[in-house]
């Protein structure tokens, strides 16, 4: 099982397992990618979660879901460009996240690839350090 490294600019470092069986591809992709690093804010409507747009990343739609997301899951939100939407990573820290809508008939759903299952008190410490004090770096590297 593969780990991924998320450390936040500001503090705070977190090991999350892939989900290789539930999101082969966007683990796969995830993988071939880091390390690399995204500016995070306060998701404005997906609840307790924080996001990023990365520009030069994007996968293929598998494992979506958009309610039942638990604190610490990283989903990604596949680019719809009929309905204006980009590409997504989201953190989710706290128990209220539902993607991307606060209205179920206009949710977005993700691909949940990857689950944090330690420290979660802390996440979402840090989750709420970036909806009051603002957007953080956020860098992904390969856990050892």
């Amino acid at each position: 099982m593969q780990r991924v490294k998320i450390e936040f600019q500001k503090g705070g470092v977190f090991n999350a397992r892939l989900l290789e069986n539930e999101a082969p591809k966007t683990s796969k992709t995830i993988l071939s990618r880091l390390p690399f690093e995204y500016r995070f804010q306060q998701s404005i409507v997906s609840g307790h979660a924080v996001v990023c747009l990365p520009p030069d990343l994007t996968v293929e739609p598998e494992n979506q879901r958009t309610i039942g997301i638990p604190a610490g899951a990283l989903s990604f939100l596949v680019q719809d460009q009929p309905r204006n939407v980009p590409d997504e990573i989201y953190i989710a820290y706290g128990p209220y996240f539902v993607s991307r809508c606060s209205y179920i008939e206009m949710q977005q759903p993700v691909n949940v690839f990857a689950q944090i299952d330690d420290n979660l008190d802390e996440l979402r410490k840090i989750g709420t350090r970036i909806l009051l004090e603002g957007a953080e770096i956020v860098k992904f590297s390969l856990a050892e």
